[in-house]
């Protein structure tokens, strides 16, 4: 296995080509967003210049997404002379101009398909801020050093090649969003990885990530497709026909962030899916509440954490500013009959005295199947995000009589083959993904199909005890009810520790930071309560009472 690409470092060479715009004043997203359309154009052109080279085929501009004119290769070892040759004032002139013809520019193949829609959709809404062509100069030079190809040579996979763009992103993210500008949690590829493959969704069926971020779920589902059906014995004209069909009908992602979305939509592009159903929209919203409702076959997600910015406009059932409480409904909400989900959740929403919480597991246990919950070690999420969290696996049952929550196979992950600090350095494990193959082959469920549609979780062994380990365990339905729905794995652990094990401090620090985080949050929802205005009219309509908490 080949050593995965180190991303901190790629991401570090990205960050200081993207600060040649500090001399342009723009302002953070604006700079995000003005350099990841040139990374794009700068990749595309290198994705198509490698497929040229292989087929000997240079598209003419009504079959080609960027035409020639665009290509970076084209114009980038000097701009302005190119846009002087174009007959455009400079380079500003010339890159302006191409942003706005990429926003507009319609072509349609010969299958009747716009080849060009996803592309109007990452240059629209787009304003070109840059004010000196020194800064397009200085741009266009690191890029054009930029050895891209080297870059994507170093993955393992057809697929992961690109993924290396998407990490580099994160980081960029991370580092533009230094006064948290943006609040997104990154989901590691290797678990995105064990996630995909544990729910292992089938041709034709329907995948849905409700906050999709840069689109690893949506990316990482579309390649285990993909690959299904080139290995599938059929036509040539039928393996087109299903491939064309995932990308414009079964993957389906939604993310509120516009910028975020963006960067989604450029994975989706570059990893040659043109047709996904990627929506930049508020899952959490009234409307998304009933356009999803039971549509989906798998869904894949790492909500956000943490209180939410503004009070909710939908009607949830158990309504509390949680993020990761309102997205739990929205996914269980969201699954059609026989349909299953694997979701990232913050632990503590698995064990939490609050009245609602404990309503969301009870109903989560009692009316669906919830089949294993796997645990994550603190600081899985470093560098965006120290909080605990596990991953809870569960399915709509098909009516009344199909199967619910009978028994829940629990995994805790020691380690996932990097350290738990902020950089994430492989570990001696890395090959294996730490405990991840493990949990992986100890997994006790595969998917089945139902003759009268939807699925079924089938057991690969009626012998419990194949699937339990030092890691791994059993609880039964009469055993959750006695916790009150507590769904954390260490509350079932059958095993009694030898000796006094003590955590490591990077948990420990990672746990602190955890909790500090909560305390800030607590202690501002208490400010809000006990803050009031002084007058006589500035307390009117400020207090307001309510028949039934929300805890």
């Amino acid at each position: 296995m080949s050593k995965a690409p180190d991303f901190n470092q790629f991401g570090a060479v990205l960050w200081d080509i993207a600060n040649v715009f500090r001399d342009d004043a723009l302002h953070t997203t604006e700079r995000l967003e003005t350099f990841s359309l040139f990374l794009f154009l700068k990749l595309w052109d290198e994705i198509e210049l490698e497929t040229e080279e292989a087929t000997g085929i240079v598209k003419k501009d009504d079959e080609a997404v960027i035409p020639n004119k665009y290509r970076f290769h084209m114009w980038a070892s000097d701009p302005d002379a190119y846009a002087k040759e174009l007959k455009y004032n400079d380079s500003i002139d010339f890159c302006r101009r191409m942003f706005d013809d990429l926003a507009t520019r319609t072509i349609i193949d010969k299958n009747g398909a716009d080849i060009t829609y996803d592309v109007r959709r990452l240059f629209g809404d787009t304003v070109f801020r840059l004010r000196y062509t020194t800064t397009v100069r200085a741009l266009t030079s690191k890029l054009l050093e930029l050895k891209l190809r080297e870059v994507m040579s170093r993955g393992i996979g057809e697929g992961e090649r690109y993924d290396i763009f998407g990490r580099a992103y994160e980081f960029l993210l991370q580092q533009f969003g230094q006064n948290k500008e943006f609040a997104e949690y990154f989901t590691p590829r290797h678990i995105v990885e064990r996630m995909v493959e544990i729910t292992d969704p089938q041709i034709g069926e329907t995948i849905y990530d409700p906050a999709c971020g840069t689109g690893g779920f949506i990316v990482k589902a579309f390649e285990h497709v993909r690959n299904d059906i080139k290995s599938k014995k059929i036509s040539a004209s039928e393996k087109e026909r299903l491939l064309r069909e995932l990308k414009s009908k079964h993957l389906v992602g939604t993310e509120h962030v516009p910028l975020v979305f963006k960067l989604a939509l450029m994975n989706m592009i570059l990893h040659q899916d043109g047709k996904s159903q990627l929506k930049n929209d508020d899952s959490l919203s009234n409307k998304s509440q009933d356009i999803h409702k039971g549509k989906y076959d798998v869904i894949l997600a790492n909500p956000p954490f943490g209180p939410t910015k503004q009070e909710r406009l939908a009607q949830f059932e158990y309504h509390i500013k949680m993020y990761e409480a309102l997205f739990i409904q929205h996914m269980m909400n969201g699954l059609r009959p026989g349909g299953r989900a694997a979701v990232v959740l913050k632990e503590g929403l698995l064990f939490d005295s609050k009245k609602m919480l404990r309503s969301i597991c009870h109903k989560l246990v009692e009316q669906y199947e919830v089949l294993a919950v796997i645990s994550l070690p603190n600081g899985v999420f470093n560098p965006y995000s120290g909080a605990k969290t596990s991953i809870v696996i569960f399915r709509r049952p098909l009516g009344r009589d199909d199967s619910k929550t009978s028994k829940i196979w629990f995994y805790r992950v020691d380690s996932d083959g990097r350290d738990l600090g902020a950089t994430r350095r492989a570990l001696p494990d890395f090959k294996t993904d730490g405990d991840l193959e493990e949990m992986v082959t100890l997994f006790p469920y595969v998917w089945k199909k139902d003759p009268n549609g939807g699925g079924r979780a089938v057991l690969k062994s009626e012998i419990l005890t194949t699937f339990e380990s030092e890691k791994s365990w059993w609880a039964t339905i009469e055993e959750i009810r006695d916790t009150n729905y507590n769904l954390t794995v260490g509350r079932y652990n059958p095993h009694h520790a030898k000796e006094l094990d003590y955590e490591k401090p990077e948990v420990l620090i990672n746990r602190l930071i955890a909790l500090e985080d909560d305390i800030k949050n607590d202690l501002e929802d208490l400010l809000t309560l006990v803050t009031v205005p002084t007058s006589i009219e500035g307390l009117k309509g400020s207090m307001h009472f309510k028949t039934d908490s929300v805890e």
